[in-house]
């Protein structure tokens, strides 16, 4: 009788024993496949956020006293060429430099009934931390870009009160300007923000305030393309531009970042530390049942070596049973394992955001090549202590 054939009956008869080693192959299957995918996963999530989200570093102009009292202050205006020179390196993915004032509205009427309201002049509104930040959201037209001059992007409630839409005009006083709508924002309902704001390209500050142009009396935001080398970057600006350094400040921003990649780290730590005490404890079971296995089949072992048959079919025959079980297995636990992973990427998503959990063929390939491994040594070892064993000694042990 070969070998399948002997394999087929001993599986097909001990159901009730095959049964609990499938469940075992099963659960090893399972939470190894999922774990290392969901690690896989926050790593690439990890990688992919280090692109995406917004760290920065602001530069400002130390305050400068500018009257005998003493009461009141200006800052030192950081030059277009000081943001070129930054701005210039391969590291700095965008800026917007941003500076504010307050100007007189002239035939509108600001939401707040108040004459005067804030302008917040932008390089590229669409970096302006409002915006980045979740607070403001354009729900209509374009940002600021720095092309734009004279234009302006106003909030949902001013363009209702005053029954402006996209392409309509605006106008200050005391100094003079006129402005193009070429968006509308909303604000979070949760989040207080002053709908009097109107953004603006910085030709219409500095028409507004009379100042010089080309420079900047607010901050600069410099955001990187690495957020885990904001700090080396600063370093190396700090090294390489040639400003007054003395007259800035700088000032980091990785709230955003930090908050999302400590749950991905953690996330990932934790998934490390149990793929790693799984696989361990699963091996270490797995052996042991194999072994219980193996060894509660001693005399018909004894039989089949009394009778001629050789040790490397009998070893053949035990590990086509095992196999067969983890082929099985694996047939079984391939699609409950894309649909579990689908729904905890569900669950990730919903909880941190920016998770795709993939399980690509060769990967699950890979896996399962190497439980296959990891089960036929287990079988051997399992087996080796009987078969280095006489049929005599084998039968007289069973006697």
């Amino acid at each position: 009788m070969n070998v399948l054939k002997l394999a087929f009956l001993y599986d097909t008869r001990k159901k009730r024993k095959n049964l609990t080693l499938f469940l075992l192959f099963a659960l090893i299957t399972l939470f190894v496949t999922i774990s290392f995918s969901v690690l896989s996963a926050t790593q690439a999530a990890g990688t992919n956020l280090r692109k995406t989200v917004g760290a920065s570093f602001t530069l400002r102009g130390k305050p400068v006293e500018f009257n005998a009292n003493g009461a009141d202050f200006s800052f030192i205006p950081i030059s277009q060429q000081d943001i070129d020179l930054i701005a210039g390196s391969t590291e700095i993915k965008a800026c917007n430099a941003q500076q504010s004032a307050t100007a007189t509205a002239s035939g509108f009427i600001l939401p707040s009934g108040m004459p005067s309201g804030t302008i917040s002049a932008n390089t590229s509104s669409a970096w302006n931390r409002n915006f980045t930040g979740g607070i403001l959201t354009l729900v209509e037209g374009q940002h600021i870009t720095t092309e734009d001059q004279h234009v302006a992007l106003v909030s949902r409630e001013l363009a209702e009160e005053n029954e402006l839409s996209i392409g309509n005009e605006l106008s200050f006083k005391d100094p003079t300007a006129t402005v193009k709508i070429i968006g509308i924002y909303e604000s979070d309902a949760s989040m207080e923000f002053d709908a009097d704001t109107i953004f603006t390209d910085h030709s219409t500050y500095w028409a507004l305030t009379e100042s010089e142009a080309g420079t900047y009396s607010g901050r600069v935001d410099f955001f990187v393309t690495d957020p885990a080398r904001l700090e080396t970057v600063m370093s190396q600006i700090k090294q390489d531009a040639p400003l007054h350094w003395e007259d800035y400040t700088l000032q980091t921003d990785t709230a955003e970042y930090d908050a999302i990649a400590y749950q991905l780290s953690t996330i990932g730590r934790l998934m490390t530390l149990l793929i790693v005490s799984a696989i361990t404890v699963s091996m270490i079971v797995l052996f042991l049942i194999l072994a219980m296995r193996i060894r509660g089949r001693v005399h018909e072992v004894g039989v089949l070596l009394a009778v001629g048959v050789a040790k490397r079919h009998i070893i053949a025959q035990f590990l086509v049973e095992t196999t067969a079980i983890l082929i099985l297995t694996f047939l079984l636990s391939c699609p409950i394992s894309y649909f579990a992973a689908a729904q905890i990427g569900v669950f990730l998503r919903d909880m941190i955001g920016a998770v795709i959990i993939d399980l690509p063929a060769w990967k699950l390939l890979l896996q399962y090549g190497i439980e296959m491994l990891v089960v036929i040594v287990g079988v051997m070892l399992a087996a080796y202590p009987i078969f280095r064993l006489h049929p005599k000694e084998i039968l007289s042990k069973m006697s």
